[in-house]
């Protein structure tokens, strides 16, 4: 058996010199966090993944799933390391993280393909951004002490997700719902599921998501009068919704009076 393992050495170094030695995966000590664990310990792990993949994303290009398992292990290495071999990552919990997210919609692809991150996911990984940017290891200078004013709070909207909406804008304006509510004629149950871009088929679930991500995107351009419409078609046909109706709401209150 020694015979024939330095026969397959010796043949190796003649053809390729010195025999590598196994590159060890990322560790801290090469690469420390840029993190503090006491403050990322208190985040979930959701959310952390869906951080992740806002730190690798790119424009419209899905993000492969071996960099989404890698990228975690290297920025938040206490949560995404396996037990017993901490300089290991853990692939399997990262995996379970991305149906939840998806179910949740900060993301959407898949392990083949890659994954992206929808609208609300990049809102959700910029107020992450914010609180893990207090956990940095640089200890920031203390603040000078200033005047108190009262400030309008000026929020940051990343340029990919005013570019993504206005497209979503776009869509809602050409859509016949719109068409018809501008010109006070009624909208029937077609109208409402091809507005949110989903099928007769579509569960309620999925229609009072796309719902809320219209919403987010008429915000972020402030088109209160695309609000206003959409408002409208949640509250007509808000059984499609899962939700009950004001008249049923009447009886049930009318029933406990």
């Amino acid at each position: 058996m020694q015979l024939k393992l330095r026969t397959i050495l010796k043949s190796w170094r003649q053809k390729w010199g010195k025999i590598p030695r196994r590159e060890k995966h990322v560790t801290r000590k090469s690469n420390p966090p840029p993190f503090d664990p006491t403050v990322y310990a208190k985040i979930n792990l959701n959310d952390l993944v869906v951080y992740t993949v806002y730190s690798l994303h790119k424009p419209e290009t899905e993000v492969a799933a071996e960099d989404i398992v890698r990228a975690c292990f290297l920025l938040f290495p206490e949560r995404f390391a396996l037990r017993k071999y901490p300089q290991w990552p853990d692939s399997a919990v990262v995996s379970r993280r991305w149906s939840d997210c998806k179910s949740k919609g900060y993301l959407k692809g898949d392990t083949v393909r890659g994954f992206m991150l929808t609208a609300r996911g990049v809102k959700r990984a910029e107020k992450l951004e914010q609180a893990l940017g207090k956990a940095k290891g640089v200890v920031p200078p203390a603040p000078k002490p200033r005047v108190q004013k009262i400030a309008v709070p000026v929020q940051t909207i990343h340029p990919e997700l005013k570019a993504r909406a206005k497209k979503y804008i776009s869509s809602i304006e050409s859509s016949d719902a719109y068409k018809h509510y501008k010109k006070k004629l009624p909208l029937n149950e077609y109208d409402f599921r091809s507005l949110l871009l989903t099928t007769m088929e579509s569960p309620p679930a999925t229609l009072s998501r796309n719902l809320a991500q219209f919403k987010d995107y008429v915000n972020i351009h402030g088109r209160t009068d695309l609000l206003s419409f959409l408002e409208f078609t949640e509250e007509k046909f808000s059984y499609l919704l899962g939700k009950p109706t004001k008249q049923v709401e009447q009886k049930v209150l009318r029933t406990k009076k």
